[in-house]
């Protein structure tokens, strides 16, 4: 008996944080995947996520290992005084994601039965690049000082910045799809402002950085599981409104955009296995499961 596709699954952002999240899923994965029915990601969820569906996540770690081979800095100003790009993470990160969706990875993406939503976040309109990127990341910050522990961002919204998402199964080619995650990431400098398909973007997660609304509006969605990357207290995490908010109890080992230190994704990994271990009842009970 085929079983019913109901589940979402949301991968919320966090730069190399994410990484907890394919703990959960290396364990979780068989028991969830028959029941998606949608994902929706942005930023770093979103590589985490298309690389996961790809199948093709142990290639592709081995991959970015020997692509940052050598990276001792993760900001460099010797470079930025000779105007030359002082981190090392767009062409690193945009190299990992082309090399995902080769030898079959973009074509196992294609066949999954379920939209795969990225979200990007789309420029206020008229309103120049350097202007937007500071007015953007302004809010951003602010609204997470005056709401530490919200989970859902309001006020970009309200200041222009528009909630734009794709499905990642329509990019025809590995550079398309590398596109789409490196402009749900675009978080300059460490990454570049993006571009998909002729329009600009930055990061995802300044309009939702858990973008479990995606997946809620879509027929047959009754339940949604929420990866976050960071800690929270116990009362914005567990069931809400029909969700499971799932994140780590304490900091992952791993930094946001730290390319120095490999061996810190792969710890960050582990602990996202072990606390799938500890929370499988509670998944089981969530999704129904005796």
């Amino acid at each position: 008996m085929t079983a019913t596709r109901d589940i979402a699954l949301t991968f919320a952002g966090g730069g190399n944080r994410a990484f907890y999240q394919l703990g959960l899923m290396n364990r979780w994965g068989d028991r969830l995947l028959p029941r998606v029915g949608a994902v929706a990601a942005c930023s770093a969820g979103a590589c985490v996520a298309t690389i996961l569906l790809s199948g093709r996540a142990e290639e592709t770690s081995a991959f970015w290992k020997k692509r940052r081979s050598g990276v001792t800095k993760n900001f460099d100003w010797s470079k930025l005084l000779l105007l030359q790009r002082p981190t090392p993470h767009g062409p690193i990160y945009r190299d990992t994601m082309i090399h995902a969706m080769r030898d079959g990875g973009l074509e196992r993406l294609h066949s999954r039965p379920f939209p795969i939503l990225v979200l990007t976040a789309g420029f206020p309109r008229r309103l120049p690049a350097p202007l937007a990127l500071a007015l953007g990341f302004g809010v951003y910050s602010l609204e997470r000082k005056v709401r530490p522990l919200a989970l859902h961002p309001r006020l970009t919204r309200r200041v222009g910045f528009r909630a734009d998402a794709h499905d990642a199964r329509e990019c025809e080619t590995p550079e398309e799809l590398a596109d789409l995650i490196l402009a749900s990431s675009a978080t300059p400098p460490f990454t570049p402002v993006g571009s998909f398909r002729g329009d600009r973007a930055l990061d995802g997660g300044l309009v939702d950085n858990a973008p479990a609304f995606l997946a809620d509006r879509l027929p047959g969605i009754r339940k949604n599981i929420v990866f976050l990357t960071r800690p929270y207290p116990d009362e914005v995490t567990g069931e809400k409104d029909g969700r499971l908010y799932v994140a780590p109890q304490s900091p992952v080992p791993v930094e946001r955009w730290d390319y120095t230190r490999p061996d810190l994704v792969d710890a960050t990994v582990e602990m996202g296995e072990r606390d799938a271990e500890r929370l499988g009842d509670r998944i089981d009970r969530y999704i129904g499961v005796t």
